[in-house]
C-alpha cells in the first residue's frame, strides 16, 4: 500500500522548475543563479553578452554577479517572511555595447528595486511587492 502510495504521489508532481516556496535565507553561498526573465518576459542576450548573474553570501550580508557586461557586488539582510533590502550598489565599469548597456541598465535598476524573494529548489524570484521583478534559475 506505501508503495503504490508513492508512486501515485510521484507520478502528480509538476517539473521540479515550477515549485517555488516562501523560505527564511535560504541561498547557500555557493548557488549561483542565472537570469531567465526581466519583468515576466525572456530574456534575449545580445551576441557576445553573458547571462547575467547573482549570488548571495549571507553569512558575510552580500551579494554580487555579472550584469550582461559588469560585475556588481552590494549588500544584503533577509528581513525574514521573504523580505529583503538590497543595498550598498557598486560595479565594475568596463564599456560595453550600447544594446549590451541597455540591459544592463534595466537590469540594475530592477534589482535596485527589489524587496522580497521567492526561493525554490531552482527558481528564485525577485520583487517588489508580489510582482516578480527578476527571474532566476539555478546554474547547474
Amino acid at each position: 500500500m506505501l508503495a503504490l502510495l508513492i508512486s501515485v504521489t510521484a507520478c502528480g508532481c509538476k517539473s521540479h522548475k515550477n515549485v517555488i516556496v516562501n523560505a527564511q535565507a535560504d541561498f547557500a553561498t555557493n548557488d549561483v543563479w542565472q537570469l531567465t526573465e526581466m519583468n515576466g518576459r525572456e530574456v534575449s542576450l545580445q551576441k557576445g553578452q553573458k547571462i547575467p548573474t547573482i549570488q548571495f553570501n549571507t553569512e558575510a550580508g552580500t551579494f554580487s554577479g555579472n550584469n550582461g557586461c559588469n560585475r556588481y557586488f552590494g549588500s544584503f539582510k533577509d528581513m525574514g517572511n521573504g523580505q529583503m533590502a538590497l543595498a550598498d550598489f557598486n560595479s565594475t565599469k568596463m564599456a560595453c555595447p550600447e544594446a549590451i548597456h541597455k540591459l544592463e541598465s534595466k537590469f540594475m535598476e530592477l534589482l535596485q528595486r527589489c524587496n522580497r524573494y521567492e526561493i525554490g529548489q531552482y527558481k528564485l524570484q525577485l520583487k517588489n511587492g508580489d510582482r516578480a521583478l527578476l527571474t532566476f534559475e539555478k546554474m547547474q
